[in-house]
């Protein structure tokens, strides 16, 4: 996913050759690889409980019991290193999701957004964090690709999928297209992180937004498969758990 997401080549796992010199773990020494995966799994806990602006290499390498020049030789830089956590554990999650619908579908699209919201209803803390991140005027741009790059990949095959069978408007390309919906997507989660939205109307807010915005970007028979959804959305059975919470809260 990014340029070094694996482990460099000359990283070293302490071991010596013949005359005393270091010599290269390679990417595939277990020692390497769990080195690896404990610091940016301590990044990632870190980014949740201080933020990117407080978080520090010295601190990073403390945590995950590593020299800080172990960071700088796997990551080079703070942010690369940020970058790397951030896509470790979104790809981690991703793995985890099982659909029970077709891929590159609208009900595909549709139980991704409503599992992905409601797994960031219990991550409140790292999602503000990944937001204000996200939304930083000075943040590393390569940090900033990769977060945008993270949610291209729940949505482009859908898209694409789309752009294939001629179901977008002439006005819009699949790009453009993610484009827009990943910042819709990411101002209705930093509205929601910062207390603007209700966590009882989060996956409904995002879920009918999402779909007021691509029907305005579909032609024919998806627009229309898209417009039905919306009509009957609080009958959605994917949504069941979520419209009782906002009745109950009226």
């Amino acid at each position: 996913m990014l340029d070094n997401d694996n482990p460099t080549e000359n990283e070293s796992d302490g071991s010596k050759d013949g005359n005393g010199n270091a010599r290269s773990a390679g990417y595939s020494s277990p020692s390497i690889v769990a080195r690896r995966n404990r610091i940016l799994d301590e990044t990632r806990r870190m980014i949740g409980e201080v933020g990117l602006t407080n978080l520090s290499m010295d601190d990073v390498a403390k945590r995950a019991n590593v020299a800080k020049r172990t960071l700088y030789n796997a990551f080079q830089s703070k942010e690369h290193l940020v970058a790397s956590a951030i896509s470790k554990y979104m790809d981690a999650y991703e793995r985890k999701i099982s659909y029970s619908t077709n891929d590159a579908t609208l009900a595909w699209m549709l139980e991704r957004l409503v599992i992905v919201a409601r797994r960031n209803l219990e991550i409140r803390n790292y999602i503000r964090a990944l937001m204000n991140i996200y939304y930083s005027t000075d943040v590393d741009p390569g940090i900033r690709a990769a977060i945008h790059y993270i949610a291209a990949l729940s949505q482009d095959p859908w898209i694409h999928e789309l752009a294939a069978r001629r179901q977008l408007q002439p006005w819009i390309d699949p790009s453009t297209l993610s484009d827009m919906l990943i910042r819709f997507r990411f101002a209705t989660a930093h509205a929601w992180a910062e207390g603007e939205i209700a966590d009882e109307a989060l996956v409904v807010e995002l879920v009918r937004g999402f779909l007021t915005l691509v029907a305005g970007a579909t032609r024919a028979s998806t627009r229309k498969e898209i417009l039905d959804v919306l009509a009957g959305l609080e009958q959605n059975p994917l949504l069941s758990a979520e419209f009782a919470r906002l009745n109950a809260a009226k």
